[in-house]
């Protein structure tokens, strides 16, 4: 009996620690390129993370800069933007579950790489509409949720590549911290009007 209790006190902590592990907080920073049609100009992504929050950042040559603010158990998310009638706040549900690339199937492999300084293990991942198959790298210890894309790999993407309609893009980690962000950058600013797209739409498309 006592060796039952000892194996069941010792599977609970096993499980609190993996579990606290795979959360994060800190700052992500990841390269974008544009690999198909070729961008010679690389966008950048930054990831503020704290346990459930996060706010994302999109920098890029042709669209600028983009922010999103996440909530991740409210399964809800904010576009911010700013226009000639004002500053916005766009409401879009979230649903961590559901991936934005969700169509793709992936196999651990053998190897691995050190990527901003930690090390990446491998796997090949096929993606639904392209013939050929990519690899990517991944990190365990993080969990999958807090990468832009790809939420049921069982780590955190650190290389990896998307797929749209603007062509193929490579994802590569350039440096990760764990500081704790202050809990203000995940607050929606005060001049900002919150809204659902619809509202939005007809707002700014009004005389």
């Amino acid at each position: 009996m006592k060796n039952l209790f000892l194996f069941a006190f010792l599977l609970f902590n096993f499980v609190a620690i993996t579990q606290k592990i795979r959360v994060f907080n800190g700052e992500l920073l990841y390269e974008i390129e544009r690999v198909s049609p070729k961008d010679s100009i690389p966008g950048k992504m930054l990831i503020y993370a704290k346990d459930s929050l996060q706010r994302v950042v999109n920098f890029s040559s042709t669209i600028g800069k983009q922010e999103m603010i996440k909530h991740l158990r409210l399964n809800r998310s904010y576009v911010l933007i700013t226009t000639t009638k004002g500053d916005y706040a766009i409401r879009t549900d979230l649903n961590v579950n559901k991936d934005t690339t969700e169509s793709y199937t992936f196999k651990k492999k053998f190897g691995s790489k050190r990527i901003a300084g930690i090390k990446a293990k491998r796997l090949s991942v096929t993606l639904r509409g392209v013939e050929n198959k990519f690899t990517f790298y991944y990190y365990p210890k993080i969990d999958a949720k807090y990468s832009g894309a790809y939420h049921k790999l069982p780590g955190l993407a650190v290389e990896y590549y998307v797929a749209s309609e603007n062509g193929l893009f490579k994802y590569s980690l350039k440096s990760i911290q764990y500081v704790e962000p202050p809990l203000g950058l995940f607050m929606i600013p005060e001049n900002y009007k919150k809204v659902s797209l619809e509202e939005f739409m007809k707002e700014v498309s009004a005389q």
